[in-house]
């Protein structure tokens, strides 16, 4: 690969990313949650306990510890913030898209290991997982190294230790978010090994069969030693608690039914696929229709171009999140490193007229649906503010932009694409070609994403809301997502959910106390004759009129 390729690419992929140094200088709150995993570390080092994970003075079975470890590990060396609550997941996708790069030079087709980088790095979704303080990005790299390393040993004739790191890295994807660290890497590898093993015709295939299958019992073994002593340990410390809510209520129950209205249809991906990892989502028909004729490859002793097995990675964690009840845009993306892969492999075909307008199609399907909700969203928004009692501030005009300057950067890859083919017929030559087309488009998009983030995480008025909140002696929360503002309070906060019997005794025993809670649950504040502050989407509601910050805007 020349030179001034590889400058291309780093170039764009920085310039993607410069806007992640706004964001690390002037971060916008905690949401979702980040809450837990800023939170959860600061309680371990002050309980000195490093085995049970504790939110708010109570424990928390939910998820294992690994992520909890690094960001303590991040707020010990930078203190306890935003950017060190979120630095491991930057870092997170960082080593992701090295791995890859690393992976094609490995198998001999560096070049495909670049471009499947600056795809994974330059879409939606990687931005917004990259700078968010939640495991998904961690998750997403174990479970990357986990089938990366088995593909060397299974398709690329390399030594067994490859599988046994595939193993550990499995084992370390269990204890950052249970059991998608193991099922992933399983799904995606097991199946690969037989179907490897049945299309290799020079050996007994029972033999062969019965010594791949003791390897991967051993990857398995492995795999589960690496996770159990922190299993055991939490065991014999809290007893049948942990397991009542780690496996039956967060894997067993998120399976069977949809939790916290987290719902939608079979096809649910599909469109967050498309939306989420524009540009280069607009290559994945005709890369996908590619990978599978690259099925023939695994009767081969090397997979050259690992076409199928990269579609075969995608497809199963796909379909296998497709199948759970809950669900959420992130959960596929495991599958992001494997469709970057794709869309690399595809870049480097020519493409026909028919494949060209295809990905003009995609490409300028989201503007007129994007351009719909900037309007529809913008006014639903101001008509459910004077439905519950205020009216509009600065934040409708912050919406606004947000919106249009997401729009803008959808509307941009169309046109990018459209003048690649203009180049060429004004020019007769390809110096503009489309996979660069879609490199500045990808940076583009990356750079609309966390800059439309950023705007609406500060009109959400957060920050002022918790400042204000915070200073008062008795503090409590009332509704739905208030978990963030616990790691602004840094003390042992009153978490009143929904219960009208829990705020009634609250405001009975407690004198001047501020409640934090979204807007659309002011009516009930308003109800107990509470007085409220609004900031964005956050009011503050207090028992006593308090006098409170005059900087501070409404």
């Amino acid at each position: 690969m020349a030179r001034h390729q590889i400058l291309l690419l780093v170039t764009a992929i920085l310039l993607g990313w410069i806007t992640t140094i706004a964001l690390w200088l002037n971060p916008p709150t905690l949401t979702g949650d980040e809450a837990y995993y800023a939170r959860v570390p600061v309680e371990m080092r002050e309980r000195k306990d490093w085995v049970v994970p504790y939110f708010n003075g109570e424990p928390r079975y939910k998820k294992p510890p690994l992520m909890y470890w690094f960001v303590a590990l991040s707020q010990s060396i930078f203190g306890e913030n935003e950017f060190a609550s979120r630095l491991p997941s930057f870092f997170s996708v960082v080593f992701t898209a090295l791995l890859l790069v690393w992976f094609g030079f490995k198998v001999g087709i560096f070049e495909v290991g670049l471009w499947s980088a600056a795809a994974f790095l330059l879409n939606p979704m990687t931005a917004v997982l990259g700078n968010w303080g939640a495991p998904e990005a961690t998750l997403c790299f174990f479970i990357t190294a986990s089938v990366l390393f088995g593909f060397l040993w299974l398709f690329n004739n390399e030594p067994l230790y490859w599988l046994l790191l595939s193993s550990v890295a499995a084992g370390l994807g269990i204890l950052t978010k249970g059991a998608p660290g193991l099922v992933l890497p399983i799904l995606v590898l097991l199946p690969m090994t037989i179907w490897k093993v049945f299309g290799q015709s020079s050996k007994p295939i029972g033999i062969d069969l019965k010594k791949s299958l003791w390897q991967f019992g051993f990857w398995f073994f492995l795999c589960l030693t690496v996770a159990a002593p922190w299993f055991v340990a939490i065991w014999l410390r809290e007893g049948e608690k942990f397991w009542q809510v780690f496996l039956m209520r967060e894997h067993f129950q998120r399976v069977a039914e949809p939790m916290e209205g987290h719902f939608g249809p079979i096809w649910f991906y599909l469109p967050i696929i498309w939306l989420l990892f524009m540009p280069w989502s607009i290559c994945l028909p005709q890369a996908f229709v590619k990978a599978m004729k690259g099925i023939r490859q695994l009767s081969r002793s090397e997979c050259c171009s690992f076409d199928f097995p990269m579609a075969w990675w995608a497809i199963s964690v796909v379909v296998l999140f497709s199948l759970v009840a809950t669900k959420l845009p992130h959960y596929i993306f495991p599958a992001f490193p494997a469709i970057a892969w794709l869309v690399a492999l595809q870049l480097q075909r020519d493409m026909n007229k028919s494949e060209f307008l295809l990905g003009l199609i995609l490409s300028l399907l989201p503007v007129p649906i994007l351009f719909y909700f900037a309007f529809a969203g913008v006014e639903a928004y101001k008509k459910f503010l004077s439905e519950i009692g205020f009216k509009p501030g600065m934040e409708l005009d912050a919406l606004r932009l947000a919106a249009y300057t997401l729009l803008l950067g959808f509307a941009s890859v169309p046109l990018i694409w459209c003048s690649s083919k203009i180049v060429f017929v004004i020019t007769g030559e390809k110096i503009f070609a489309e996979e660069k087309s879609l490199l500045i488009s990808g940076a583009i998009m990356t750079i609309v994403t966390l800059v439309s983030l950023s705007i609406l995480m500060k009109a959400s008025g957060g920050r002022n809301a918790v400042s204000l909140w915070s200073k008062s002696e008795n503090i409590a929360t009332f509704g739905s997502d208030t978990e963030w503002a616990i790691f602004y309070a840094k003390r042992v906060v009153p978490m009143l959910g929904r219960n009208q019997k829990k705020l009634q005794e609250f405001l009975a025993n407690q004198r001047n106390a501020a409640i934090l809670a979204r807007i659309d649950f002011s009516p009930n504040l308003k109800h107990k004759g509470l007085k409220l502050k609004r900031f964005g989407i956050w009011c503050v509601a207090f028992s006593e009129v308090v006098e409170s910050n005059k900087n501070i805007q409404r």
